[in-house]
């Protein structure tokens, strides 16, 4: 796509795939995708690839064993030809990928099945992107980069969304399997995303589709007040369980495969069950059961997700008060609710117990909640590493972070 810069996705990677001979077998969307980058690079640089043909002359097969969500893939090289095998679809471009990163080398010598698998479920980028432009925060909160690919103008990019499909392959090529397209800090404009301008989300989704990548809404604790006239919000009031479900339930109408709602509540400014006396478990496990309630009659319904921040804390706290520890807030305020959260629901912690400082321990909270689902969040934007003014290499602090073990060796 013309003004898109490929990043680690220049054509020459996948020149040694294109001047092959290639054999795709399978059928479903992801299939379709790994066929068109495939046949792509054969257009460019003289190779052949077929789809669903006998067993011929091939350098490289990639087959569809299966039809499950598998993000596994297996490859192995004998008698001079690649294999690349996986029992989803999801794999088997993970597998097409992890070729064009080899290079040549994915078809010199010969080697045993050698199996892939993620070694976490979920990798998901968060973006802050503001729908309208804030007056302080801009388009992007903590943007340093430019502004959002999603949104333009007050809506979403609409005929520039191809530039959203180039990221989404650009993400799964790294291996990113979901993205939420708006700020955790939820203004009025964003609010509306859930209901009357779902469609705009739909369109953004079905941009990065092609590539598995599923769609994550952040949403306002309060929005049963502010988007549905309800008088509360309050998570356990049989009316604003109602109204969520049925929220939730149009959502999935527009997006079927919608990846759930990122909340960040009771912190900052924004609205949470705290003030209904509820707790967080009582907020996250609310949304957790709308993004379970289906008709479907799947013990998963909906297959969403609702992902809680932890980052909570007294933001109007006298930091001349030392009796208050700013830096164990989180760890107060959530490890007495270990095993209360429904298993849909993911507690998002912040890597270090402050907000992503320069330097900090690893947060105490990752290793104190052994029943309830944790992810761990970092921070790619450059709010306190230089701002995107000054070179900073993120990757050596984010592996320290991952490889930590909070209980030894």
């Amino acid at each position: 796509m013309q003004g898109v810069d490929p990043a680690w996705l220049p054509d020459r990677a996948f020149r040694p795939i294109g001047t092959r001979r290639t054999l795709i077998r399978g059928a479903g969307p992801l299939v379709d995708t790994v066929h068109g980058e495939v046949a792509r690079a054969c257009e460019q640089f003289g190779g052949r690839v077929e789809r669903d043909a006998a067993p011929g002359p091939f350098d490289l097969v990639l087959e569809l064993t299966g039809e499950d969500s598998s993000e596994a893939f297996a490859v192995e090289r004998e008698t001079g030809r690649t294999t690349v095998t996986a029992s989803g679809g999801s794999g088997l471009l993970y597998g097409l990928f992890h070729l064009v990163r080899l290079g040549e080398a994915a078809f010199q010598g010969s080697y045993g099945r050698v199996e892939h698998r993620p070694e976490s479920a979920l990798r998901m980028l968060d973006h802050w992107d503001n729908v309208a432009v804030h007056p302080v925060m801009g388009q992007v909160e903590r943007g340093y980069a430019g502004g959002s690919l999603f949104w333009a103008d007050g809506r979403a990019r609409g005929e520039l969304l191809g530039r959203v499909r180039a990221y989404g392959r650009l993400l799964a090529a790294c291996g990113i399997n979901a993205v939420a397209v708006n700020n955790v800090n939820v203004h009025a404009a964003e609010a509306r995303l859930l209901t009357d301008r779902i469609g705009e989300v739909a369109a953004i989704a079905g941009a990065l589709r092609p590539y598995g990548i599923r769609v994550h809404l952040s949403v306002t604790f309060a929005a049963p007040m502010v988007l549905g006239g309800l008088q509360t919000a309050d998570p356990l009031d049989e009316g604003v369980r109602g109204w969520w479900a049925e929220t939730t339930s149009r959502v999935y109408e527009a997006i079927p495969d919608f990846g759930g709602y990122v909340v960040k509540a009771d912190s900052e400014g924004q609205p949470g069950p705290f003030a209904y006396g509820r707790s967080h478990a009582d907020g996250a496990n609310m949304l957790a059961a709308a993004l379970t309630a289906s008709d479907s009659g799947s013990a998963a319904g909906f297959g969403g997700t609702v992902h809680w921040r932890a980052f909570v804390y007294d933001h109007r706290q006298d930091w001349r008060d030392r009796t208050t520890d700013r830096a164990r807030a989180a760890y107060d305020q959530f490890v007495p609710l270990d095993g209360e959260f429904a298993d849909n629901a993911v507690l998002q912690v912040k890597h270090g117990p402050m907000d992503f400082q320069v330097r900090e321990p690893v947060s105490p909270l990752i290793g104190a909640m052994p029943r309830t689902r944790l992810a761990v969040e970092m921070q790619a934007t450059q709010e306190y590493t230089g701002q995107q003014r000054h070179v900073c290499w993120l990757g050596p602090m984010w592996s320290e972070v991952l490889r930590f073990r909070p209980g030894g060796p």
